[in-house]
């Protein structure tokens, strides 16, 4: 399985990902690399037409085929995302021309019609994406024409915002179904309140930029845990100051990218609770100065703890 981290440089990457493959066949391995994007976004299986589960409810199922690799067929939408209480129907096109709005938003209405009606579910609870590079003025006009009728909403994602998306996930550890179902309905009103196509990309970028900082903010703790986690590892002692562990955060590239997207910088005192609240470490002393001296616990403690936590909830009725 592909690693998010290569699927998101891939996706910075479109032209140097797609240029070695054939023209006619670029489309295919764009809808694949879509369906793992969304894959890896929501933290559910991927699955294609060769080996399609129904018995696994929640899943991100790419329509095409890997043996022999080929698109999804006429008729069907590209890919399908079985999400908590929603679902995303999902076209991924290349298309930056006139024929984006008059091939793709057609035909993603009919497939969405079908898929609803064949499953039994309201479109209300159904979300069409159409993901593309490029959305042209015509496309835009159209889903903002019919964004005030009662019906599935569709949401243009364009590639770099779904880049934004994906790195949100990665650096979240879990992303919540219920996030980005928020986010879609931000978007969508976008759609609602924009005045031009350039007004709708500008207030999208906002939306996301201000959706991103939400979502890790809510992980900061467990996130700062983990890295802390790890900086006591690589120093490799006993009676590890929270300095010390600061000095290698302060350093870590990834850490730097989180706290500059979320506006915050890292202290001692969120390493200090971040360790203690996630189980990761124990305070042994405090030095004079104040600052606490800690020692990691074993992956045991931390996995019996969390452990007893989901099972506590999974006894709740």
């Amino acid at each position: 399985m592909t690693s998010s981290r290569t699927i998101l440089s891939n996706l910075r990457s479109l032209k140097a990902y797609l240029n070695p493959i054939l023209t006619s066949e670029q489309p295919t391995y764009f809808e694949k690399l879509i369906a793992e994007t969304f894959s890896n976004i929501l933290y559910l299986p991927l699955y294609t037409s060769d080996n399609d589960n129904p018995n696994i409810p929640h899943r991100v199922t790419w329509q095409g085929s890997i043996n022999p690799v080929s698109k999804a067929p006429k008729g069907k939408p590209d890919v399908i995302a079985y999400c908590y209480n929603y679902y995303l129907i999902i076209e991924a096109t290349l298309k930056t021309e006139a024929s984006q709005c008059s091939k793709e938003y057609a035909s993603s209405i009919r497939h969405c019609e079908d898929f609803c009606n064949h499953n039994g579910i309201s479109q209300k609870d159904a979300f069409v994406l159409i993901v593309c590079t490029e959305l042209h003025g015509d496309t835009y006009r159209t889903i903002k024409n019919n964004s005030v009728e009662e019906r599935s909403k569709f949401i243009p994602i364009k590639i770099s915002e779904l880049e934004k998306i994906l790195q949100t996930s990665i650096l979240a550890f879990t992303l919540r179904h219920l996030e980005l179902r928020k986010l879609f309905y931000d978007i969508s009103d976008c759609i609602r309140d924009s005045s031009s196509l350039t007004a709708f990309s500008k207030s999208v970028d906002r939306s996301i930029t201000e959706w991103q900082k939400e979502v890790l903010i809510l992980e900061k703790n467990a996130y700062i845990g983990v890295k802390s986690y790890e900086a006591m590892r690589k120093i490799g002692k006993n009676h590890i100051s929270t300095s010390e562990i600061l000095k290698k955060l302060q350093k870590h590239t990834i850490v730097k990218q989180y706290l500059n997207i979320i506006g915050e910088n890292i202290s001692i005192k969120v390493i200090e609770d971040s360790l203690i609240q996630q189980s990761f470490a124990a305070r042994l002393t405090t030095t004079y100065a104040g600052e606490g001296l800690f020692d990691t616990l074993p992956y045991e403690d931390f996995k019996r703890r969390n452990l007893k936590l989901i099972d506590a909830v999974m006894k709740i009725k």
